[in-house]
Parts: C-alpha cells; structure tokens; sequence
C-alpha cells in the first residue's frame, strides 16, 4: 500500500510539474478574486483556519507517534524512513490545502453574490409598475445589479470548471490514498481488538496519541468533503432564490425582466457539476456510494482474516 501511495504522490508532483503553467494562471485568477472582493475572507475564514489546524495537528501526532514507537530501535535506516513518510504527508496536505483554499474562496464569493442577490429580490418585491422616472430609475440600477451577478456566477462556475479539470488526475490519486488508508485504518483497528500483543509494548501515550490523530485526520476529511458539498449548495441556494423570479409583479422595465429571465436561462443550461475524468460528479450521492464501497472492502478484509487466522503469526 505504501508502495501505491508513493506512486500517487509522485503522479501527482509529475502533473503539477507539467502544467505549471496553467496552475500559476489559475491561483493568479482566485488571488485576483480575492483582492478584488476581499470580504470574501469573512464568509471562508473559519474553515480555512480549522483545515490547516486539523491537518497540522494531524501531521505532527503521526509524526510523534511513529517516533515513539521506534524509539528503542532508531537508526539512520529508521530515521529517513520516518522523514520520507513526513514529506510524502506533508506533500499530499499541500495539495489538497491548495485546493481546499481555493475552493472555499469561491465559495465565499458564492455566498457574497447570493445575499446581494437577496437584498436585490427584497428591493423589487415592493415596487408597483409605473412609469415614473423613480420606478424606471430603480430598475435599471436593479437590472445592473443583476447583470453585475450573473457575469460573476458565470466567471465562478468557469474557474470551478477550469480547477477541476487542472486538478483531475490528482483528484483521482488522491481519491486512492484515502480510499487505501481508510480501509487500512479499519483493517487495523480489528486488528488490534483481535490481536492484542500488537499494542503490548506501546506506551500508554501512544495510544492517547492515536486516538486523537484518527480523531483529527478524519475531521480534516470531513472538512475537505463539506467544502465542496457547500460550493454546491451555495449554487443551489442561487438558483432557488432566483426562482422567486415568478412571484414578482408583472409589468416590470423590461430589461430588468430580460436581465433576470437570462440569468435564469443561463443557470438552467449550464448546470454546476463537479466531475472527474467524466468518470463520476463529486457529489453527496457520490460519497454516500464510496463510502458504501469502502464498508464492503473493510469487511471482506476482516473476513479474510477471520477465515484465515490460522495462518497468521503474531
């Protein structure tokens, strides 16, 4: 397993070294996003802050860990293995934090453009037609509004679109090592209930110590998985405040209506979808089928040990 993780490390290091390139463009394009709405910091913050403190958290209790444990034996042998398992861990969170950052950037940017949508509706719901110059002066600064949203949600779902695609191949060798860890995780669990002389000799801390290292490093998957699961919602949200479009009164200025009924047009044809390879849309139906997928492999292993316990030797 250890062997395929590497694999996936260096496939992944390969492909950023190749398309250089395109990711310099690509995190110039969010850091312009950035620079240009920075109050985008305050709706993406926290979960920045909590990905960095889980995975840091998470690093450093392995690495303490594995020192413990191979104390009493510690070599120059012993000592790189431990330092190539830190930079291999320590690449793997560089990229996933890159692209959790970015992805929580924009979905700031989605919340940001969803309450300005908000104070929009609430500021035409109240209007009666008319056709006075107040009426059709309103309008017209509503229908730029909405015309300054839609050209943002569609430069959004182009930089999502564009950062999937530069992230796909690391998406998929990433998908393997958390998919092989996992069951890992869960093979060795069973095989610490059942085999006790495994943890014999393991100091108590240790034990303290892994607990609270699966503690974090699984918070860190549920903060990279809900990451997404929000960028998602956050475009559903536009989308169902957009359809309050039917509610308004009718006879408003009709490039106001133009305006909103081609930003509906354009959500409606060019639906938000995270995919990989065209392989599979990253979504919570997705997870729920991976991790069905990841139970029925954790419980053949245990089978497998199970009917074969005979031939093990602890």
């Amino acid at each position: 397993m250890a062997s395929v993780r590497m694999i996936c490390v260096l496939l992944s290091m390969a492909c950023r070294w190749f398309q250089r390139p395109i990711y310099m463009k690509l995190f110039n394009s969010i850091y312009r996003l950035y620079r240009k709405n920075p109050e985008i910091i305050r709706y993406c913050r926290r979960s920045i802050v909590s990905k960095c403190f889980c995975a840091i958290t998470s690093e450093l209790l392995q690495i303490i860990i594995i020192i413990i444990i191979c104390a009493n034996r510690l070599s120059f042998s012993v000592a790189l293995s431990i330092w190539c398992v830190f930079c291999l861990t320590s690449t793997v969170n560089v990229i996933i934090s890159q692209h959790f950052a970015a992805i929580a950037i924009i979905r700031g940017r989605y919340t940001l453009i969803n309450k300005n949508i908000r104070s929009a509706l609430a500021d035409i719901q109240p209007l009666i037609p008319n056709n006075s110059g107040v009426f059709m002066t309103k309008c017209c600064h509503l229908a730029d509004i909405f015309e300054d949203m839609a050209r943002a949600q569609s430069h959004l779902q182009k930089l999502t679109e564009c950062l999937s695609r530069t992230y796909r191949v690391q998406i998929i060798c990433l998908f393997i090592m958390y998919y092989l860890n996992h069951a890992g995780i869960c093979y060795f669990m069973f095989s610490i209930k059942k085999y006790s002389l495994i943890t014999t000799n393991w100091p108590g801390i240790t034990l303290v110590g892994a607990v609270l290292h699966l503690t974090f490093y699984y918070l860190d998957c549920w903060l990279n998985l809900f990451n997404i699961f929000y960028l998602i919602d956050s475009h559903y949200e536009m989308v169902k405040l957009l359809s309050q479009r039917t509610l308004f009164q009718p006879g408003l200025d009709q490039r106001l209506e133009a305006v909103l009924d081609s930003f509906i047009l354009n959500l409606a044809r060019n639906p938000f979808k995270l995919n990989v390879l065209g392989l599979f849309k990253i979504d919570r139906l997705a997870a729920f089928a991976v991790a069905n997928s990841l139970l029925t492999h954790s419980i053949l292993l245990i089978q497998y040990d199970v009917e074969h316990h005979k031939n093990w030797k602890i």
